[in-house]
């Protein structure tokens, strides 16, 4: 984990998204249920993106706080 001052940090938002798009493909390529798509989406673009990698639906956080 990145380290923050005294404490430790994650990674998030746009940062995230090549990492979370291709565990979605790679776990949708893997499993027989519904794998919902999270990770930095900030346009529709970014959803789709999920979706072509396999994902069955998108959960939208990143963008709330990038363009509320």
């Amino acid at each position: 984990l990145p380290k923050l001052a005294n404490i430790f940090g994650g990674l998030s938002g746009p940062a995230i998204k090549p990492i979370a798009v291709r565990m979605v493909w790679q776990v949708a390529d893997t499993v027989s249920i519904p794998v919902i798509g999270i990770g930095g989406i900030t346009t529709t673009e970014d959803a789709v993106e999920f979706l072509l990698a396999g994902a069955s639906a998108v959960q939208v956080g990143t963008t709330n706080f990038v363009n509320p």
